[in-house]
């Protein structure tokens, strides 16, 4: 049986519960929304938090919510998710980019150190993949310089430094709810805050939004039940695994279904809109079993890593005294001949991942260069450990590309 790069599931009853809602007329409003901000706020240890229609929605109200003035310094991460500096360039801020480090490929704190000055307003650092980034020294360096730090949580929910959550390091944090995410709920995010006036601010901006319609409903339903399909291992064997097979075989082709099994866009088309009950109260089910499936998920991350370190680079969480926690949404390793280790992968039976994230610096005709964001994009390859696998399905993938490691000859990248 071929294991799927990632498993997307379904909320649980989502469709029944969309009917019961429009049957009781709270699919749109309702306490849901505020018990759901609640017991995220006390999760994350924050003075607030607030519901919004996506994680890059989040963005866009938090700039003003924040007191950050078009024109002045916005850093981000040159590797990571492109939609963010979009959002930062097109609300008039002042782009700059900071090179990401090659252990926990986020932002590096000595490189931003060098670079944030007194024109600086705020600072985007981002956990990737689950693994938190150095956020402790990026907290430390945002706080010597009076700026405002942002910590892009996407991937992190539930991740950890000592025994602070990431989210709330800096003055907020943005969680995303799509399908692949940690918390699903077809979409959305939830923003936290360090400050409660700050909450009420962009609780103001998410709640001028108007709400989405019927037809929003049927095509998130819809995109998230396909999505649960082709991941499903018994479609997924039956159909799509050989789609995969054949797109790789093709020239200029590999990259298809570099992401995910359907395209992404770079925009808030369809990203904005009001935050549903319906959504939140899909979120608080799946809060009551959360750490359960994320326990499963880093025991799995864990098994595979300790069976490939030495063999290949690995992304992993940085070491601290009080430990660290990182959830590993996606297990990663970075391959110099990353199609052919991918290709070699998918003859085997393992679908893997990559092209999710990219080098930001390239997309903005910016005349520095960042090596370790170009590399990341070239390298970075996701390997499927999501908890729904067992034991020995991850030995099989540890298995796979231990061989397939030898078979492309990338002995070397390990050293």
């Amino acid at each position: 049986m071929a294991i799927p790069r990632q498993r997307i599931r379904l909320p649980q009853g989502a469709w029944r519960s969309a009917f019961m809602s429009l049957l009781r007329g709270d699919l749109w409003e309702g306490s849901q929304i505020e018990e759901f901000e609640r017991d995220f706020a006390s999760y994350i240890s924050v003075e607030d938090a607030v519901t919004v229609p996506s994680g890059r929605a989040g963005f866009r109200f938090l700039f003003d919510s924040l007191g950050i003035e078009p024109g002045g310094e916005v850093i981000c991460s040159a590797f990571g998710y492109p939609v963010v500096p979009f959002i930062v360039k097109s609300m008039g801020y002042d782009l700059k980019f900071v090179d990401c480090e090659m252990d926990t490929l986020g932002m590096d704190p000595k490189l931003l150190a060098q670079v944030c000055s007194d024109r600086t307003q705020a600072v985007i650092a981002t956990h990737l993949y689950g693994v938190p980034c150095q956020i402790e020294e990026i907290a430390d360096i945002c706080a010597s310089h009076n700026v405002k730090l942002i910590e892009d949580c996407a991937h992190c929910y539930g991740a950890s430094l000592g025994s602070k959550k990431v989210g709330s390091f800096g003055a907020a944090g943005c969680f995303s709810f799509e399908t692949s995410k940690v918390i699903n709920t077809m979409g959305g995010g939830m923003v936290t805050l360090s400050d409660a006036e700050a909450g009420k601010r962009l609780r103001q901006f998410a709640a001028q939004e108007p709400h989405n319609n019927f037809k929003w409903l049927a095509r998130r339903l819809s995109r998230t039940s396909f999505e649960a399909a082709v991941t499903n291992p018994l479609l997924f064997n039956m159909g799509v695994y050989q789609m995969l097979r054949l797109a790789s075989s093709k020239a200029g082709e590999e990259d298809r279904f570099a992401s995910g099994y359907q395209g992404d866009e770079v925009s808030l088309a369809g990203k904005m809109g009001r935050y549903t009950n319906y959504q939140a109260r899909l979120g608080l089910r799946q809060v009551k079993t959360i750490e359960r499936r994320n326990l499963r998920r880093t025991s799995n991350a864990e098994r595979l890593i300790r069976q490939l370190d030495g063999k290949i680079p690995l992304q992993k969480p940085q070491s601290t005294e009080n430990g660290s926690y990182a959830n590993f949404m996606l297990v990663t390793v970075l391959a110099s001949k990353l199609k052919q280790l991918a290709a070699a992968l998918l003859s085997k039976g393992i679908d893997t991942k990559h092209l999710y994230m990219r080098d930001c610096s390239r997309m903005f005709d910016g005349e520095k260069a960042f090596p370790n964001a170009a590399r990341a994009e070239r390298e970075v390859l996701h390997l499927p450990a999501f908890p729904e696998m067992s034991d020995s399905q991850i030995d099989r993938v540890a298995s796979a590309v231990s061989d397939a490691i030898v078979e492309v000859g990338l002995q070397a990248d390990a050293d």
